[in-house]
């Protein structure tokens, strides 16, 4: 990106309608969402499809743990991001020359010791998680190709999140897109034409992380990104790191947690249910979790102009931003919340058409889904506070949201009440978290009035 295109990028953000910049960077970045979850499921796809169903569970017992890949290369893209916004923001080209570099070397070095642990203990990894016989071995083949090319994903995937950060959400949209493209194109030849099984699922997904990674870097490279980039001063930035650690590290931790709420959640189902729970469960959180696309998408789209206000030290239009946002989130959210509670049965059996649902499972749907209308106080609040660079409150509430609220009301609600205890203790946590969120984001623009005011009084 030239200095004059980025210019005008940044002057839209600190000085543009907020309105039309919110459609105008959400429904691409809603897309390129979209495109990377669709990623996985056309892998299990194809090997159900045409491979087989223990494919399809080796498969399934492998992305928990290329989540946890999909977190560190977040650790990097996320944090290097929300320095990039901010420094764009205060016009600080110093820091901006060292970003590229030095997120290129830390992706390196952490997919290094990812690879040698992943492919290592590939196997033990697959049969921890639940596997056994073909299962293990299906799941272990597949996942130690993937961790094989795991460097092209860690590069791309936070690289493009340096792109989203310049406020270019469109661009890295459509090499997302080609990702997906070149992923199912290769998995149809390899499956249908060469017959290379799971094998060639994965090696589908490592060529089209190459390519993902060629896109990106050839932005960054071509001299059109406002990150400068020179080869011969190529370094980690050590005064950088603790500003990329403090925001990164919540994007490690939310899927970590998630791994282990979840781990809780099916061991507790399984003990006080039977596998049609365990699988009713696995469709309630998939259909909650595909309808909060879109609101991962706006929330995305607001991570820009929010850093680069906080940058600017504008924050009043940083409030406005996060308020316009928030409400549309809401609405949004509210119109996909009506149809889910009403007619539970219609969506459910999207995903489970031979089911015969009792009362207690179309209650138990409506507990776990009743709170959606205030998902975005959490969603946006997390995006708030990594953006201006204080992922410190992000990491707290993290914690507390899964250790001390999430697995102690779970554990012990299902102790009282059984089965739908689980339920009861999921709701009470996403309810005390909405608080805990309305609080923290109320308390940080009451401290963002305070400096304007301050401003205004000089």
């Amino acid at each position: 990106m030239t200095l004059q295109k980025q210019s005008q990028v940044t002057n839209e953000i600190l000085q543009g309608n907020i309105f039309k910049l919110m459609f105008k960077l959400s429904i691409p970045s809603i897309l390129g969402i979209l495109m990377l979850s669709l990623n996985t499921f056309f892998d299990a796809l194809f090997a159900g499809q045409f491979i087989g169903t223990n494919a399809l569970a080796g498969i399934s017992l492998a992305l928990p743990l290329t989540g946890i890949v999909d977190g560190f290369a977040l650790l990097i893209g996320v944090g290097s991001a929300s320095v990039l916004s901010r420094a764009i923001g205060a016009g600080d080209i110093k820091t901006q020359s060292k970003l590229f570099g030095n997120l290129m070397l830390m992706g390196i070095v952490v997919s290094f010791f990812i690879t040698i642990l992943g492919y290592s203990f590939g196997e033990e990894l697959i049969v921890f998680m639940g596997g056994s016989g073909e299962v293990t071995a299906a799941g272990t083949e597949y996942f130690k190709i993937y961790i094989l090319g795991s460097i092209f994903y860690i590069l791309a995937l936070s690289s493009s999140e340096l792109i989203k950060a310049e406020g270019k959400i469109r661009l890295a949209t459509g090499f997302e897109l080609t990702f997906v493209l070149i992923n199912i194109i290769l998995n149809s030849i390899f499956i249908t034409v060469f017959n290379w099984d799971i094998a060639g699922i994965a090696i589908a997904t490592v060529i089209a992380m190459v390519f993902y990674s060629i896109f990106n870097f050839t932005y960054f490279f071509s001299g059109k990104s406002s990150t400068p980039i020179n080869l011969k001063k190529l370094a980690i930035a050590i005064d950088l790191l603790p500003a990329i650690f403090s925001v990164g590290i919540s994007s490690l931790l939310f899927p970590i947690m998630g791994f282990v709420q979840n781990f809780v959640v099916y061991q507790s189902i399984s003990y006080y249910g039977t596998n049609n729970d365990i699988a009713f469960f696995g469709a309630t959180v998939r259909l909650t979790s595909f309808f909060l696309i879109p609101l991962y998408g706006i929330a995305q789209a607001l991570q820009p102009i929010i850093g680069i206000n906080y940058g600017a030290k504008n924050y009043h239009r940083l409030k406005k931003a996060y308020l316009t946002f928030a409400a549309m989130g809401v609405i949004l959210l509210i119109l996909i919340w009506l149809p889910l509670q009403l007619s539970p049965k219609t969506f459910l059996w999207l995903l489970l058409p031979d089911v015969i649902f009792t009362k207690n499972d179309i209650f138990n749907f409506r507990i776990l889904s009743l709170l959606i209308p205030i998902w975005p106080l959490a969603i946006f609040g997390n995006t708030l506070f990594q953006s201006i660079g204080k992922g410190k409150i992000v990491v707290t509430v993290i914690l507390l949201r899964s250790l001390l609220l999430f697995l102690p009301f779970v554990l012990l609600m299902s102790k009282i009440l059984g089965l739908i205890g689980i339920y009861y203790g999921i709701f009470l946590t996403e309810f005390l978290v909405g608080i805990i969120a309305l609080i923290l984001i109320c308390l940080e623009f009451r401290a963002f009035s305070q400096i304007t005011n301050e401003k205004l009084s000089l």
